[in-house]
């Protein structure tokens, strides 16, 4: 019967993620877990001299992540079998939580938790069993090891489980995790073509026209990776982009920088750096003399990618970062009006 339970939980929990997935494809989404670890019962009143004993402990879990700050969770929990002079005292339940997150970096994040467990206990020894609810609170870390794992190490303590008949404890644990994201994937969006240049129409007399340049520099001349400040191969490399737009037959230049990372790492903090190196980008030509009022900086995050399809096959991540490398650019778009004399 109590299998029976076990297992019904763990699919209701497979069904509720899957059911969820299938509504969003996002950088986060439903999640599936488990995990083990170590639990300490204490405070057992009513059972004698002894008020401590540890066991093993296991629990199941699903849940969704709506965004790298915050999730939520529900999950089955087997708290184990405590011993206290030569009773034993077990204790399992299901819990519900909300999780607060906090990234430390693109692949680390800092965990929080605040819940509620309905619990049961069971003194097989005395024939006595309890259940009620109780608070749960807990605290971890998580690393992003690939787009669908996590590994985590998490903190929980629940206060007040059981009664004076079965024997009254406090629970805490610590768990090592194992967390699968099915729909958290970086599937590179298709590239879109750029549109034509446009044509000016026949005109007896000669016409203004808009004209459009863009040059394109690679983040990693610019930047070292994960960075916004320039490198001196960047300096050089930007000074002769600047003497280039100087030789432009153009007037009212007016100029869009826009900086893109790879799609490793979550999009809040890919957006954040692809604005700074398009900044330092802008910072720098109205240093060399351009205006300011004319320079524009936009940060598109890991949009429009360019690198090869092949890369979808790579794993290790520093192979990755190679892979990734012509995502990682800086697109500089010179637009103005120049005047053409039609024959």
């Amino acid at each position: 019967m109590k299998k029976a339970v076990v297992l019904s939980v763990i699919a209701g929990l497979v069904a509720s993620a899957v059911s969820v997935s299938a509504l969003a494809n996002d950088a986060e989404g439903a999640f599936l877990g488990t995990g083990m670890g170590w639990n300490n019962y204490s405070d057992l009143g009513g059972l004698g001299t002894a008020n401590k004993s540890s066991t093993p402990a296991v629990h199941v879990f699903g849940g969704y992540t709506f965004n790298e700050y915050f999730g939520v969770e529900e999950g089955y929990n087997w708290l184990g079998n405590g011993r206290v002079n030569g009773q034993r005292f077990k204790a399992n339940g299901l819990n519900i939580s909300a999780l607060p997150r906090y990234p430390l970096t693109e692949d680390l994040s800092l965990l929080g938790e605040v819940g509620v467990m309905l619990w049961n206990t069971d003194n097989q020894d005395l024939q006595a069993k309890d259940h009620g609810y109780s608070p749960v609170f807990g605290a971890g870390l998580a690393y992003r090891v690939s787009d669908p794992v996590d590994l985590q190490l998490r903190y929980r303590y629940m206060n007040g489980l059981g009664d004076a008949q079965t024997g009254a404890s406090d629970s805490s644990n610590v768990m090592f995790d194992v967390v699968y994201y099915p729909t958290r994937t970086s599937t590179p969006a298709p590239v879109v073509a750029p549109a034509p240049e446009p044509v000016a129409a026949p005109a007896p007399a000669p016409q203004p026209v808009v004209e459009t340049k863009t040059f394109t520099l690679t983040s990693d001349v610019l930047f070292d990776f994960g960075k916004s400040t320039l490198k001196p191969a960047g300096v050089t490399a930007l000074s002769k982009l600047y003497n280039q737009i100087q030789t432009l037959e153009m007037n009212d230049k007016n100029i869009v920088v826009y900086g893109y990372t790879d799609r490793i790492g979550s999009a809040g903090y890919n957006l954040k750096l692809s604005q700074d190196r398009a900044k330092s980008v802008s910072n720098f030509l109205t240093s060399k003399g351009l205006s300011a009022t004319r320079i524009t900086a936009v940060g598109r995050g890991k949009a429009d990618p360019v690198s090869p399809a092949s890369c979808n096959a790579v794993k290790a991540k520093k192979a990755l970062i190679v892979c990734l490398a012509p995502d990682r650019r800086v697109n500089v778009e010179v637009k103005g009006t120049k005047k053409v004399t039609v024959k």
